[in-house]
């Protein structure tokens, strides 16, 4: 019987890594996740001072995030107008660690409600996410339910940037130290 090979996991250096900076993103990935992912998840702080976070629909438009939400109904826009300070995380589905990648931006969001702004958002959100919709019946319906009076517009301005790409922490590994590989 063979011999099992000796495991040279060390849990205080896996517990110290620094993966934002360690194992940070390509750019031609950043580029990719940033413009077509579809997971994106909002975070502000409340009335209370608890953090919420909300997954939202976005698209980047000169390369700042933007979100539609619903004014007055939403509490995050009231909550934002009073602490503009937002955190947004565009990740990949993760299903597969070996291949999870994400971006946190942390910055300052700034609301807007100009009308021409609102239907240049809503009709690039009707296009990412609402795919399925083929006919211009179909697609002005949706439009129409998106882009009501109540709705506004949130634009992440950036602060800070960080990345990770989980796959290449795996990828940097001894043998015999994940998922049962020895």
């Amino acid at each position: 019987m063979a011999e099992k090979p000796t495991v040279t996991f060390d849990p205080v250096k896996l517990e110290r890594l620094r993966v934002a900076q360690d194992y940070p993103m390509e750019k031609d990935e950043f580029d990719l996740l940033y413009h077509e992912s579809a997971y994106c998840n909002m975070g502000h702080v409340n009335k209370r001072g608890y953090p919420v976070v909300t997954p939202m629909f976005f698209v980047i438009k000169d390369e700042n995030i933007m979100m539609s939400s619903i004014k007055n109904f939403r509490h995050k826009v009231g909550c934002l107008m009073e602490n503009p300070k937002i955190t947004v995380s565009i990740h990949n589905d993760g299903t597969n660690v070996r291949h999870q990648k994400a971006i946190m931006v942390m910055g300052q969001a700034e609301i807007h409600d100009d009308d021409a702004l609102m239907r240049d958002i809503h009709w690039k959100i009707i296009d990412k996410y609402f795919f399925e919709l083929t006919t211009d019946e179909e697609r002005e319906a949706a439009f129409e339910a998106v882009h009501t009076p109540l709705r506004c517009i949130i634009e992440v301005i950036p602060e800070k940037i960080l990345t990770w790409d989980l796959g290449k922490m795996l990828d940097a590994h001894d043998e015999g130290v994940w998922y049962g590989e020895a």
